[in-house]
């Protein structure tokens, strides 16, 4: 199981290791992590795009990346999952913070506002700190911003039904 810890800086954890910082083989196959761990699946034109990057570079990096969280693995059996040109994350291998943030949320929406407290507060320790503190990519931003306002969002007073 591969743990992805977005809210502060970018952390994976599994097997009793802990990847951080160039663990990851720089700072685009961090990003590409980044990429895929906050939305599931992206096309090579998306992830180069959105990275300012040639199809040739992402795929350089899902190749570093790939090595750097399972090394001497085949990429069939990668958890970054890559079929007919889309790359995600193997969703049975992958926790993501940001998702389980996301699923506390939609569960307290569901709910009176007595019975939403204890996941709104389970969510606001998640984001305890900022969504990818440490990249300063205008996409990381948007995230970061996109994160900030569902917790607000979520933490307004609701009318009483």
């Amino acid at each position: 199981m591969f743990d992805i810890q977005l809210f502060g800086p970018l952390e994976v954890r599994t097997r009793g290791i802990v990847l951080s910082g160039d663990d990851f083989g720089g700072a685009r196959p961090r990003h590409l992590l980044a990429l895929l761990a906050l939305r599931g699946g992206w096309s090579l034109v998306e992830l180069a795009g959105t990275l300012g990057v040639t199809t040739a570079t992402v795929k350089s990096d899902l190749a570093v990346l790939r090595d750097r969280l399972e090394p001497g693995v085949r990429d069939r059996d990668s958890v970054v999952v890559g079929r007919r040109g889309v790359f995600r994350l193997d969703p049975d291998r992958v926790h993501v913070d940001a998702a389980t943030f996301d699923q506390l949320l939609a569960v307290a929406a569901g709910r009176p506002q007595a019975r939403a407290a204890r996941p709104l507060a389970a969510a606001g320790v998640l984001a305890s700190r900022p969504l990818l503190e440490d990249e300063d990519a205008p996409w990381a931003a948007e995230a970061r911003a996109e994160y900030r306002a569902k917790m607000i969002m979520a933490s307004a007073p609701q009318p009483i039904r």
